[in-house]
C-alpha cells in the first residue's frame, strides 16, 4: 500500500505525486497496464474498483456495438459493490422509466449530447420536478463515464451545457416555526412516538439513522450516541435492511444533550414495560411488540397529530430540517452543522439550507447597521 503526501495508507494501487494529484493504476486481464490520474483520493478509488470489477467479469468481445440497455445492466452490476442497495434502486427506476425507452435501443457509440438532453426534456414536458431531472443527469453521467474510462466510448455525450433547470420546482423542505414546534411538543406527550418526533428534532437524525439506534450505540456517561447504521423496509423482500448511513461521514458520534439523554431513557423504560419482543429486535432502542417500525407509519401518525393541532403536515424529514434550521438560527457554524447532520459536502449543507443562512445575514446586518452608518 502507498501513502499519501500527509503519510496515511492509501488502497492497494493508489498513489499521491507531489502535484497532489492521486494515480490509480491495475494491470488488465490481458497483461496491459492502466491508469489514471484524479485531484480527489475518492474518484481514484471509485475508477480503480469499476474498472477492476469490470475487467474481472466483462466478457464483451466487441464493445463498439453494445446498446445502452446492456451497457446500463453491467454498469450498475459494478455499482451494486460499492453503493447502497436503495440508491441502486433508485438508479435502476431512473432507467427504466425515463431513459430505457428513449436511448435503451441505440448503440453506446451512437449516443450524442441531443440524445440526453432529449431524455431530460420529455421528462420536463411530463412534470417531472426538477431534482428528478438533475438526479437523471447524474445516472445519465455516471453511466457514460464508466464507459468512457474503459474504452466502451470516446467521448461522455453529457456536457455541462444541458439544461437541467427545467421541470417543476423542487419542493422546498419547510422546518416548523418555534411557535409550531412547541404545539407540536405539547401535543406529542403521551403519544406512541412521541420520544421519536422529539429525538429527530433535537438531534436531526435522518430516519433510518433513528430507526437503527442500539442499546451499545449510547454512552450516558460520555454523553454522546454513535451513528453507525441505518435501517430500511424492503417491500419486495418483506424485511428489514440493516447497512452503512448514507455516506462515510454519516458515521458519527453526535453529543447529547439532557433532553435527548432523558428522552432516551426514558424510551429505555418504555421497553421494559412490552410484554413481547420479537427476539431479532431485542437489541433495539426505538421498537413496538411488533418490532421495527416503518417509515410510513412515522409520517402518517405525524401529519394525523399536525391536522390535529392545525399546523402544516410534515414529515419526519421535516423535523431534521427543523433541527437544523433551530441550529443556524442560534448562530451554529455551517461545519459544525455539517458534521452533525452527517453530510458527506458542506455544499449539501449549504445548498439544503442556503435560505436559512441568507435569512440570519440580514438578521446579522440589521443588528450592525447602526455601527456601520457612519457616512
Amino acid at each position: 500500500m502507498g501513502k499519501d503526501l500527509k503519510g496515511r495508507l492509501l488502497d492497494k494501487g493508489i498513489t499521491q505525486e507531489k502535484s497532489e494529484y492521486y494515480v490509480a493504476r491495475y494491470v488488465d486481464r490481458f497483461g496491459k497496464r492502466q491508469s489514471k490520474r484524479f485531484k480527489k483520493y475518492q474518484e481514484a478509488r471509485q475508477w480503480l474498483a469499476d474498472s477492476k470489477h469490470l475487467d474481472e467479469s466483462s466478457n464483451m468481445l466487441y464493445p463498439q456495438n453494445m446498446t445502452v440497455n446492456a451497457w446500463f445492466d453491467y454498469w450498475i452490476e459494478i455499482k451494486k459493490t460499492s453503493l447502497r442497495p436503495s440508491t441502486i434502486k433508485v438508479y435502476t427506476s431512473i432507467y427504466n422509466n425515463s431513459i430505457k425507452d428513449v436511448i435503451g435501443d441505440m448503440k453506446m457509440s451512437e449516443v450524442k449530447p441531443l440524445h440526453c438532453q432529449m431524455i431530460l426534456s420529455k421528462m420536463a414536458d411530463k412534470d417531472y420536478y426538477q431534482g428528478t431531472i438533475k438526479h437523471t443527469r447524474i445516472v445519465l453521467y455516471g453511466m457514460f463515464e464508466c464507459a468512457k474510462e474503459n474504452d466502451i466510448i470516446i467521448s461522455n455525450p453529457i456536457k455541462r451545457s444541458m439544461k437541467i433547470e427545467i421541470g417543476k420546482p423542487s419542493k422546498t423542505r419547510e422546518a416548523l416555526s418555534i411557535e409550531d414546534q412547541k404545539k407540536l411538543f405539547n401535543a406529542l406527550i403521551g403519544h406512541k412516538y412521541e420520544y421519536q418526533y422529539k429525538l429527530v428534532t433535537i438531534l436531526g437524525l435522518r430516519v433510518g439513522e433513528l430507526i437503527g439506534i442500539k442499546y451499545e450505540d449510547i454512552s450516558f456517561d460520555k454523553k454522546c450516541l454513535k451513528i453507525q447504521r441505518t435501517m430500511r423496509y424492503s417491500y419486495s423482500e418483506q424485511k428489514w435492511q440493516s447497512g452503512p448511513p448514507k455516506s462515510k461521514a454519516g458515521c458519527r458520534t453526535i453529543p447529547l444533550t439532557d433532553t435527548a439523554i432523558d428522552i432516551l431513557k426514558k424510551q429505555i423504560e418504555k421497553n421494559q414495560s412490552l410484554k413481547v419482543v420479537p427476539i431479532e429486535y431485542k437489541d433495539y432502542v426505538f421498537i413496538n411488540e411488533n418490532g421495527l417500525i416503518k417509515y410510513g407509519s412515522y409520517d402518517s401518525a405525524l401529519q394525523h397529530v399536525c391536522k390535529k393541532i392545525n399546523i402544516k403536515p410534515i414529515t419526519m424529514h421535516n423535523l431534521r430540517h427543523t433541527y437544523a434550521s433551530r441550529c443556524i438560527e442560534s448562530g451554529m457554524s455551517c461545519k459544525v452543522l455539517q458534521v452533525l447532520l452527517g453530510h458527506a459536502s458542506l455544499n449539501t449543507t449549504m445548498d439544503i439550507y442556503v435560505h436559512v443562512f441568507d435569512e440570519e445575514i440580514f438578521k446579522e446586518v440589521n443588528k450592525v447597521s447602526d455601527y456601520l452608518n457612519v457616512i
